[in-house]
């Protein structure tokens, strides 16, 4: 027996996010807690916003989405991944500073990784000291980047295996 107040702020899980060129950053969020309205300040992941707009599974605009209820989501920051949480917030200033913590948290993981050129990859491997290929998988639609990540990691072989250290959607940046 599934029950949802939908006098409580908003929460939920992001099912499918992209790109979009005429709307910019669009994510698939299913409400599971909550009402979600139309000028919500939310965080998801290392990415914020406002809710800008809300579109149903016709396309059609909605003032706002009761709990239960699958619905497109402009307004966000950037793209975020599918399965990450989405949570509204009180106000612009909080969820800036859960982004902030989130994204300092991540930085920490990124610099503990040193970096490795091609070149270097494949001369190392000739001299059997590294085992493992770290890859990053970006593309347009998130359903594109699972299945290229599954695709490579069956490329896993005996002498290198494939491993995807980072997928997203979007533009490739550093």
């Amino acid at each position: 027996e599934l029950k949802a107040n939908p006098n409580k702020a908003c929460r939920g899980t992001v099912i499918e996010s992209k790109l979009d060129r005429g709307r910019g950053p669009v994510a698939t969020v299913l409400v599971q807690d909550g009402t979600l309205r139309v000028g919500d300040f939310f965080v998801t992941g290392v990415q914020s916003g406002k809710v800008r707009a809300i579109y149903n599974e016709a396309g059609q605009s909605l003032r706002e989405a009761p709990p239960s209820t699958p619905v497109e989501v402009l307004g966000l920051s950037g793209v975020p991944g599918p399965g990450e949480s989405f949570q509204v917030v009180s106000d612009e200033r909080t969820a800036r500073q859960i982004v902030a913590m989130r994204e300092q948290k991540s930085r920490v993981e990124v610099v503990a990784r040193p970096r490795v050129s091609l070149q270097d990859f494949f001369s190392k491997v000739k001299e059997g000291e590294v085992k493992e290929l770290p890859i990053v998988v970006k593309g347009d639609v998130q359903g594109s980047v699972e299945a290229l990540t599954d695709a490579l990691e069956k490329l896993s072989g005996a002498q290198v295996k494939v491993r995807v250290i980072h997928k997203g959607v979007g533009t490739i940046n550093e």
